[in-house]
């Protein structure tokens, strides 16, 4: 007996150290997979990469990587301001903050949830979560949720109030309880936001007190081994610097300019570029070099643009600058910027809601219908049974009727919810591009208009600022005419009354109307059709689709040539225009989407989309056609083809 209960001992020991080097095995594989997350953070591939990650730790319960992965992934969508992507996330990490008794995390991605709503200008939805995170922290009696909530109603009386007082007095009330309760990270993380709020008010003296306090800080967070990150980090060398520039100067600054730049390119994949520019430019305005705070600038604008981020206030914080400067012009096309841009995000965000609203409506609408509809139909049934009870054959028949009755009517009601979707797009669409084309001239007008009312005007800006209103005031009537255009468009018939028309003198018309309109180094050239051909047709169709076309090229070619050609072709009884140029062309995933109402390619360049879609119309009208030729790889080339 003694040999078999050593074999089993021999065996359980065995099968002991194999399970505990597959664990640890597993445990070294999240570590390193953690850290791979964290350095793909805000990169085109974090994606898969994160959800894998928690994924991964979800199928082995390891709780505390599965808190590491929802925050770095809170973290990438807040860095990118997807604040619909970081809502969902939020939402999904808080539930299971909830569950696993993980309040700290769950307060904590509450927190950072509300701040970027804040910063995305979203008072009205910062404002009900942070209510609703103090009411949660009240009920629970959570303090660290109560220091949550005081810190971001002092970010919301900062941002939203510009009451700095009530802002720093809740944020002192957030940082004492962080301190008692040993949340020295978020200590650190308030600390941070007080000197800003100083800095931003340019107090660098009440500043200073604060620093000093972080900075004994940072130390018991390291003596603790506290992981803070090095982007926190980052802002304590950047305010530090912000500071003693601004209360003794860049003599006594240096050495901490040094140690901030050495830092920074130490650990520059881990730290925001964007914070880094808003830091060089902070520097360079207190030391009085506002040119190359506009340089820096410039690469914010340029840095956010690349990832798809628009902020209208750097344009206007750069034309400030500008001005302060003396450069006139360059402040007036950044503010001219600024104002396009806040009309743009102005007007998606306000798309967006009618969209949602509008949606919302149609779903409960037909949610009624559907019940009305049913409720129709039960009654006549039961009417039916009640009085042919006794007859098979017309119950029979009855039921039939009905059930081809119910069949039309949820035909005829998917064609009505079909066009009313159709409907909703082609108005969302109007309201998107008609409001911000009719704006950006008209304030263009109003303030060239105001600019010309001053007295001392020279007499070249008084021309130059004649002229823009004079441009924009062109370009407000060509679109009043378009939109006109394609609202008759539809209740035109080929019954026009038609006229005896010289091709080539009608195309010798549109070069006239046309010249002068090129951009500078853009030639015109024409080329008549050698067989001089006579058609009958209606004069102002022909000379409004050649005209769309020729507005069209020289939206699109800065330098080359705008032609337009003339043919006659006797085999198929047409007469063939060629509108081409040596523009950027049109990338191929649009080419059939082009001739679409409201459709357009650069959302950001002058003009509502209607002009092709204007000549399509016309040429249906008119039994003709009208295409862009693929083969061209010079630039755009449009071919119409009239029948003569």
């Amino acid at each position: 007996m003694r040999y078999p209960r050593i074999c089993l001992c021999a065996i359980l020991v065995c099968l002991f150290s194999c399970v505990e080097t597959i664990t640890g095995q597993e445990t070294v594989d999240l570590k390193s997979l953690a850290d791979s997350v964290r350095k793909a953070s805000g990169k085109p591939n974090f994606l898969p990469l994160g959800m894998h990650f928690l994924e991964l730790a979800k199928a082995r319960k390891d709780t505390a990587n599965i808190s590491d992965a929802y925050a770095i992934i809170t973290n990438h969508y807040y860095e990118l301001g997807d604040t619909d992507s970081l809502r969902l996330m939020t939402y999904e990490y808080m539930d299971w903050a909830d569950r696993c008794h993980r309040n700290t995390d769950r307060y904590q991605a509450w927190r950072q949830y509300i701040q970027r709503m804040t910063e995305k200008g979203m008072q009205e939805e910062a404002m009900k979560e942070t209510e609703l995170l103090c009411k949660d922290a009240e009920q629970r009696k959570d303090k660290y949720g109560m220091a949550s909530g005081e810190m971001c109603i002092g970010y919301n009386h900062r941002v939203f109030g510009q009451n700095i007082k009530l802002c720093i007095e809740y944020y002192d009330n957030a940082l004492k309880h962080f301190e008692e309760g040993k949340y020295y990270r978020d200590a650190y993380v308030v600390s941070l936001n007080i000197i800003q709020t100083h800095l931003a008010r340019q107090s660098y003296n009440e500043a200073l007190p604060y620093l000093d306090r972080l900075e004994q800080l940072g130390k018991t967070i390291e003596e603790k081994k506290i992981s803070i990150g090095e982007a926190l980090y980052m802002r304590f060398y950047q305010f530090r610097v912000i500071a003693v520039l601004g209360v003794k100067g860049a003599k006594a600054a240096e050495p901490y300019v040094r140690e901030t730049n050495a830092y920074y390119f130490k650990h520059k994949g881990d730290i925001s570029q964007e914070g880094w520019f808003g830091y060089k430019i902070m520097c360079n305005q207190i030391l009085g070099d506002i040119s190359n705070a506009v340089v820096y600038m410039d690469s914010l604008i340029d840095y956010q643009r690349s990832i798809g981020n628009y902020y209208p206030g750097n344009y206007r914080q750069k034309a400030i600058m500008l001005e302060q400067v003396g450069h006139y012009k360059e402040a007036c096309r950044a503010f001219a910027e600024y104002s396009q841009l806040n009309d743009s995000v102005r007007t998606a965000e306000m798309d967006e809601q009618l969209n949602k609203y509008t949606a919302q409506f149609e779903v409960d609408r037909l949610k009624m219908e559907k019940l009305e509809l049913s409720e129709r139909m039960s009654r006549e049934r039961l009417i039916t049974v009640s009085i042919a009870g006794c007859l098979i054959f017309i119950l029979l028949l009855l039921v039939t009727y009905l059930y081809v009755r119910t069949l039309s009517m949820n035909r005829k009601l998917d064609v009505a919810r079909k066009e009313l979707q159709k409907m909703s797009r082609i108005k969302s669409s109007f309201i998107q591009h008609v409001t911000h084309e009719l704006r950006t001239p008209l304030n263009s007008v109003v303030g060239f208009s105001a600019l010309l009312a001053e007295e001392g005007l020279d007499v070249e800006d008084a021309r130059e600022y004649s002229g823009q209103v004079e441009k924009n005031s062109a370009y407000l009537l060509g679109l009043i005419d378009n939109i006109i255009d394609i609202a008759d468009m539809d209740s035109q018939t080929a019954d026009m009354p038609k006229e005896v028309v010289d091709v080539n003198a009608c195309c010798l018309e549109c070069i006239d109307e046309f010249g002068g309109k090129q951009n500078d180094g853009v030639e015109l050239q024409w080329v008549p059709s050698p067989d001089d051909p006579v058609i009958l047709t209606v004069r102002t169709w022909m000379k409004r689709v050649l005209a769309l076309l020729l507005d069209n090229a020289e939206k699109f070619t800065e330098q080359g040539v705008i032609r337009l050609l003339c043919e006659e072709d006797k085999a198929n009884s047409i007469i063939r225009f060629v509108i081409e140029d040596t523009g950027i062309g049109i990338d191929p995933q649009y080419q059939d989407t082009i001739f679409e109402r409201f459709f357009k390619i650069d959302t950001f360049r002058p003009g509502t989309g209607l002009g092709l879609s204007i000549a399509r119309q016309v040429m249906d009208i008119v039994d003709g056609k009208i295409y862009l030729d693929t083969s061209y790889t010079g630039g755009t080339r449009m071919v119409v083809e009239w029948p003569a």
